[in-house]
């Protein structure tokens, strides 16, 4: 199937698993620097996968991602800042770290942060960086990733779960239903409207 055929009417848990969990395991690769995308969650989920990665040695850098600001019970901040806190919190220094303050969704998240890696790294000397989301987030992103990123960067999953959408959860609760299915949906409006190729289940 393809996923511009992908209809709410069409949209069995089968085409849900394929579309949003299969084949996006973290292959464990080294890469130039860790990118992690924003969300109210993110400090929660996110950051200590990307954490893990960089105390692992895979990457001398991480890129926090998100410019919506938004209500945290510490206080009122970007997504961005609030993942800020915990990778200090988590020991990433201070000096690893690259914010980015401006995006506003998925798509921004991406090319906001290639913005970022030029000021920072210089997008030439950067060969690949991994990238950092929710586990049912991460298709979407990825495609995003791979279409507007320069062709000699490669882009690498590494999902993050959190509690209600695991692939062996998400079928479970009304929220995890809602949420996979609005993300598979999702996926097959921005094919539809050219924000990334289609491409085949």
């Amino acid at each position: 199937m393809w996923v511009s055929k992908i209809t709410r009417e069409n949209l069995t848990n089968d085409v849900i698993d394929r579309l949003l969990f299969e084949g996006l395991n973290d292959n464990g690769a080294s890469v130039d620097c860790i990118i992690v995308l924003g969300s109210l969650k993110a400090a929660k989920y996110r950051v200590p996968v990307a954490a893990e990665a960089f105390f692992s040695g895979r990457s001398e850098n991480i890129l926090l991602c998100g410019g919506k600001i938004r209500n945290f019970s510490s206080e009122r901040m970007t997504e961005a800042d609030n993942m800020y806190q915990k990778a200090l919190e988590l020991g990433v220094p201070e000096s690893s770290i690259i914010i980015e303050r401006s995006s506003q969704n998925t798509i921004e998240n991406i090319l906001c942060s290639l913005v970022e890696l030029q000021r920072s790294m210089c997008l030439n000397k950067v060969k690949s960086v991994l990238l950092v989301t929710t586990t049912y987030h991460m298709r979407r992103s990825l495609h995003i990733a791979r279409y507007l990123f320069p062709s000699h960067i490669s882009v690498f999953p590494c999902p993050a779960d959190d509690t209600t959408t695991k692939r062996n959860n998400w079928m479970n609760t009304p929220e995890g239903i809602d949420r996979v299915k609005n993300e598979a949906l999702k996926i097959a409006g921005y094919v539809n409207n050219g924000a990334i190729p289609d491409f085949e289940l």
